[in-house]
């Protein structure tokens, strides 16, 4: 039922491509649940690659592993996303830039983590990376049960699964 309010906010706040963007012949055909996933996808991702990015300058974490693995795959995510909405002719979106949304890591949030130390700083990275990871298996499940596209619904498949195997290793 969550999923389907995520996917229901998304599309009657207008996240998505505005009506009548031409796509192209041959494109994949993305609906505004469709459009709404792929647009909320670019600055989690980016957001959680900030986070994870903190690791770097902690030789000690416990978490740089994890960082690794998570930095790759949700790399490969944004190339994907990219990919996809240029084969569709349609920009990114900055439309949710600065909106603090569950799953969504703030520069607040960034700040707060950067000045921890030892544990406190790999405690702290947790709670918002299970936080994130959470958050983006609901959005992952509303374009699941919400999407048409084939291409985005295997990246929301692929988002859910990821996120719970990131789950587990933190």
């Amino acid at each position: 039922m969550r999923a389907l309010l995520v996917a229901v906010l998304l599309v009657a706040t207008g996240c998505g491509a505005p009506a009548g963007d031409p796509t192209p012949a041959g494109a994949p055909d993305l609906t505004a649940t469709d459009l709404a996933f792929v647009d909320l996808v670019i600055p989690q991702n980016e957001s959680a690659l900030a986070a994870l990015a903190l690791t770097a300058t902690r030789p000690g974490s416990a978490l740089r592993p994890v960082a690794a693995q998570v930095e790759a795959r949700y790399r490969a995510e944004l190339a994907q996303v990219r990919d996809l909405l240029a084969r569709t002719g349609r920009q990114e979106s900055d439309q949710h830039d600065g909106h603090d949304m569950p799953g969504m890591i703030t520069a607040a949030e960034l700040a707060a983590v950067g000045f921890a130390e030892g544990p406190d700083f790999d405690q702290q990275l947790k709670a918002l990376l299970r936080t994130h990871f959470e958050e983006a298996r609901t959005v992952a499940r509303a374009e699941l049960s919400g999407g048409t596209s084939k291409q985005v619904l295997e990246l929301g498949a692929g988002i859910d699964s990821s996120r719970a195997e990131f789950l587990a290793l933190i």
